[in-house]
């Protein structure tokens, strides 16, 4: 068995090793060292994601993290039994999860570490392992609870021009955007069947003898939205909600049961890279992993390293029960 000191050592020394987005080899190359020094062959792959392949019993599961995270250094330290760095939640913590249970379990375990999934999910659009039979892809959910859906993100772009003869009527483009940008709102609403969302670019400026204006949008969206046909979409990635009933839900139901907690499922307002797993292998998927979501992306990010521990132990619970019951 491998000790809790060292699995604290290995997820301090990876949330040490700066990763935003587009910088993620030194943190993939650790994780393929690290397995190799366990004995687990390890490589990675052409868009640079880190990949394990451990053969062992029952279903074939994909454990499926990210090695990136979104950009803002924070110093990592421990104290008082918590870590504090940039990733220790979003998502380096469910990773060094992923990394101890694929060693120290014997189910049959794809391992991959992924690039880019705080971007476009490079990583998970160009993954190429062999087919599993179901998929855990690694966000914090907290240690007791386990994650069955996620909104769906759109971006799209918008553009206005307008003569300034209109314009001096007070009908100029950046206007008409704040009007279109009005009109989306009005369909937002509240919980997880919501279209939320928020504008992440606008300019406004006169050339020659027009007003011009652009703006782009990011909309979380809920199952089953499609968007119009007439928007300039600039990526969509549709929601995903696997069936509470499945095989996979009630192992981990089981598994967080049989490890001395009460099982809880959520559904989050963003979105992960379950979304585009679960439907390009047509199996079904859920997200696990120790730590607070409302911490992602915030300066003060850090995670309970009893948490992290207990979540091991958790998961290794979970596999055992898909390689008995599924």
């Amino acid at each position: 068995m491998i000790s809790a000191e060292e699995k604290v050592e290995f997820l301090k020394k990876l949330v040490e090793i700066y990763s935003p987005t587009g910088r993620e080899e030194e943190a993939a190359r650790f994780v393929k060292e690290s397995f190799e020094s366990y004995g687990v062959e390890s490589y990675i792959d052409k868009v640079g994601n880190v990949i394990a392949i451990k053969e062992g019993k029952g279903p074939r599961i994909l454990l499926a993290g990210h090695v990136d995270t979104v950009p803002g250094y924070i110093p990592v330290k421990i104290e008082n039994g918590t870590l504090w760095g940039r990733g220790s939640v979003d998502a380096k913590g469910p990773l060094a999860t992923f990394f101890f249970a694929t060693i120290e379990s014997d189910a049959n375990i794809v391992f991959a570490g992924l690039v880019d999934e705080e971007g476009f999910s490079k990583g998970a659009k160009n993954l190429d392992v062999p087919r599993p039979d179901y998929i855990i892809v690694g966000e914090p959910s907290g240690v007791d609870a386990v994650t069955i859906g996620y909104k769906g993100s759109l971006t799209a772009r918008f553009v206005e021009k307008v003569d300034k003869v209109h314009g001096s009527l007070g009908i100029g483009a950046a206007e008409k955007l704040i009007e279109k940008w009005l009109m989306i709102s009005r369909e937002f609403n509240e919980g997880f069947n919501a279209l939320s969302g928020r504008i992440v670019r606008f300019i406004a400026y006169e050339r020659d003898f027009d007003f011009y204006g652009e703006m782009i949008i990011n909309l979380r969206t809920p199952p089953g939205y499609t968007p119009p046909q007439d928007w300039e979409i600039i990526d969509f990635v549709p929601a995903y909600e696997v069936d509470r009933r499945s095989p996979l839900v009630r192992a981990f139901v089981r598994g967080i049961r049989r490890s001395g907690f009460r099982p809880r499922l959520k559904k989050k307002m963003g979105t992960a890279d379950m979304n585009i797993l679960g439907p390009r292998y047509g199996v079904d998927a859920v997200a696990y992993g120790p730590g607070d979501s409302s911490l992602d992306h915030t300066p003060n990010e850090h995670i309970s390293l009893e948490e992290y521990i207990k979540a091991i132990d958790v998961l290794k619970t979970v596999l055992n029960e898909i390689k008995t019951s599924t």
